[in-house]
């Protein structure tokens, strides 16, 4: 991964990886945000809230997002782009603040991306920016049960499962598990150390 900005102690700095490139959003990515976060299949089992118009994407992007994280004393974090095009596919970001160093990631792609491993690809870049550039002590995950394609993630990063809490409701009202993954900087750097010793 390349970190191609300084970071200003707000918004995260633009990333490079080997396939992707993690950027700040802004008002013109709206229509490309709204394909996704207007789709049943890619916000209930997000726990995130349907978009049900383009407008109301704009007013969310324009008026509650960069106050929520202000809030929560979040950075501003990325809209995924894949090399050679500069349409906004997904998005990885810290949605929750547990401690001065414990964040939660969150994240979202469009199904046509699925499968190809650019949200593996994505949240690594963004858990490198947690430990590295934050200083981060821990990044958490959480996720409902029937969500597979969000374990898969977790999973393969290298977070462990650390609870497994029973019949929560999901955003639709139907009743699941919420699973809850964690990754200490300790490991990570562990698991770092280790590829390198391998390349």
């Amino acid at each position: 991964m390349k970190i191609l900005e300084k970071y200003n102690g707000k918004e995260l700095p633009r990333l490079e990886t080997e396939r992707l490139i993690l950027r700040q959003r802004t008002s013109e990515d709206v229509p490309a945000m709204f394909d996704y976060v207007s789709l049943p299949e890619v916000c209930y089992p997000a726990a995130v809230p349907l978009i049900e118009t383009l407008q109301d994407e704009y007013d969310y992007f324009e008026n509650h997002y960069y106050q929520n994280l202000e809030k929560k004393g979040l950075p501003s974090g990325y809209g995924i782009t894949v090399k050679g095009s500069d349409q906004v596919i997904g998005s990885c970001d810290f949605n929750h603040r547990h401690a001065d160093d414990v964040f939660e990631i969150g994240y979202l792609l469009h199904p046509d991306y699925w499968g190809q491993g650019y949200m593996a690809e994505a949240v690594s870049a963004l858990i490198e920016v947690a430990f590295t550039i934050l200083n981060l002590h821990k990044v958490e995950i959480v996720c409902y049960d029937y969500n597979r394609q969000s374990q898969r993630v977790a999973e393969k990063l290298g977070f462990s499962l650390e609870g497994r809490i029973r019949d929560r409701k999901d955003t639709q009202g139907k009743r699941c598990a919420e699973l809850r993954y964690g990754l200490l900087k300790s490991e990570w750097k562990e698991k770092e150390h280790g590829k390198k010793e391998k390349s």
